[in-house]
């Protein structure tokens, strides 16, 4: 997926203040993005990306699931915060914008209209996450020891 200048750097700076979060934070808001509304937007490529695993039987295998069974009925248990930490640092950017932003836009985008689309939004999103992290700064930003240059 080519993305044009002005999308990924607005993505970028989403990704940068989303992963800014403290892990519960992120966690919180991955979950409310999944869950918001009808999760029958949310794709399975999406739940996979993000660390999700399908709550099944042991006899059955994923690939035995219909479409309807994996996504809009499908219970899904998520990631440890740790872990959907670690998968958003490594996760590429057309990635990112694959499954990431469109999560955060369904959910927001009712109540916030007026953050518009596509690089607009991202760059409302951004903001709104670091005036997030910001309220709660009683933490690091980052959950990572920061290493200085000796």
């Amino acid at each position: 997926m080519k993305l044009d200048r002005q999308t990924r750097t607005f993505a970028k700076q989403v990704q940068v203040d989303l992963l800014g979060l403290v892990d519960a934070d992120l966690f919180q808001t991955i979950q409310l993005w999944t869950s918001e509304g009808q999760a029958s937007y949310v794709s399975l490529e999406t739940y996979l990306a993000l660390g999700y695993t399908h709550d099944i039987d042991d006899r059955c295998s994923l690939d035995m699931l219909s479409a309807q069974e994996r996504i809009g009925e499908a219970r899904w248990a998520a990631p440890t915060p740790q872990h959907l930490r670690s998968l958003l640092i490594n996760m590429s950017m057309p990635l990112f914008v694959q499954h990431v932003l469109p999560l955060a836009f369904e959910s927001l985008h009712v109540l916030h209209p007026e953050w518009g689309e596509g690089a607009t939004f991202n760059a409302h999103l951004a903001n709104h996450l670091r005036r997030a992290r910001h309220q709660t700064l009683a933490y690091p930003v980052l959950d990572i020891p920061l290493r200085f240059r000796e």
